[in-house]
C-alpha cells in the first residue's frame, strides 16, 4: 500500500506535553507531524529532538498582527497557507497542543485513505476528520448570538462561492480536523479575502470586545465553510484536554 501524504499541523505556543504523543511512534510523529509554535513572546518548552518545530514568527510570510488581534489558531490556518505549507500533501490536520492522540492516528489514516497495489485510494471521495462536530444551532447561536456578523459571513460566502450557504449540516469546531488540501485551499481563497472585511467592527461593541474574540468568531468561520462542503466524514480517536492549557497559563503567570 501507498502511503497517502498527510501533514498533522500541532499548534502551541508555550509548552508540547509528550503524554499526548505516547501512542504515536517516534518516526511517525517525525514523519507526519509539525509543531507550531506561535507568539515569540513567549518562551517555547518541549523535549530537545522529540519534535519538529516550524516557528511561526520565522517564515518568509510573516504578519504578526494576527497574534496581536488574537486571532489564536487561525493566525497557524492563515500562515501555514500563505506559506504553502500544505502544498505537498494530500491531506492537512490541524489541532492544538491540549489534545491527546489516543492511538497510532497515523496508521488509522493511511488505512482509510492509502492507496492500493493498483494505485486506487481505499477511499475514492474525499473526506474530512473531524475531533468534534455540532449542528448550526449550537455554533452560531448557544456559543455566539452575534447576529450582524454571522449574517455578514452568510452573505460573503454565498457572494464568493455564488451557492446557498447550508445551515443544515454540521460542523467541526475547535480547529481540530483532518481534511483534503484542496479543500482546505478552496475555503482559504475565501478566508484570507474576509479579514479585512470583518476586522474591526466585529470586535467592536455591541460585539465580544476581548482578547481572543476574534478567534472565536474564525473557529466557527472554518467550522461552517468545511460543513458547507458537504464531505463525507469519520471521527477521530482523539481528546481535548483542558488540563493542560491550565498547566501552560499557570506557568506563564509565574
Amino acid at each position: 500500500m501507498t502511503d497517502c501524504r498527510i501533514q498533522i499541523f500541532v499548534v502551541f505556543h508555550h509548552t508540547l506535553f509528550d503524554e499526548c504523543y505516547q501512542h504515536i511512534p517516534d518516526d511517525v510523529l517525525h514523519k507526519y507531524f509539525t509543531f507550531f509554535a506561535v507568539n515569540d513572546e513567549i518562551v517555547k518548552t518541549y523535549t530537545p529532538n522529540k519534535y519538529k518545530v516550524v516557528n511561526e514568527w520565522e517564515l518568509p510570510m510573516y504578519d504578526p498582527l494576527f497574534q496581536k488581534r488574537g486571532y489564536n489558531e487561525n493566525s497557524a490556518i492563515y500562515h501555514i497557507y500563505a506559506n504553502q505549507l500544505h502544498q505537498d500533501y494530500d491531506y492537512i490536520g490541524f489541532f492544538q497542543y491540549d489534545t491527546i492522540f489516543k492511538d497510532n492516528l497515523i496508521e488509522f489514516l493511511q488505512n482509510q485513505l492509502g492507496k492500493g497495489e493498483n494505485g486506487a485510494s481505499r477511499s475514492d471521495v474525499p473526506m474530512y476528520f473531524p475531533m468534534e462536530i455540532y449542528n448550526y444551532q449550537f455554533c452560531a447561536l448557544q456559543t455566539w448570538g452575534e447576529v450582524n456578523t454571522l449574517q455578514f459571513v452568510i452573505n460573503d460566502y454565498e457572494q464568493f462561492f455564488t451557492t446557498k450557504f447550508s445551515t443544515s449540516e454540521i460542523y467541526p469546531l475547535m480547529n481540530s480536523f483532518i481534511l483534503p488540501s484542496n479543500t482546505y485551499a478552496k475555503i482559504m481563497q475565501w478566508v484570507v479575502q474576509l479579514y479585512d472585511k470583518l476586522y474591526p467592527w466585529c470586535i467592536e461593541a455591541p460585539n465580544g470586545t476581548g482578547h481572543g474574540h476574534l478567534g472565536g468568531i474564525y473557529e466557527r468561520i472554518m467550522a461552517f465553510a468545511i460543513g458547507n462542503e458537504k464531505l463525507p466524514y469519520q471521527h477521530i480517536n482523539v481528546k481535548h484536554d483542558h488540563h493542560y492549557k491550565r498547566l501552560c497559563n499557570e506557568s506563564i503567570q509565574k
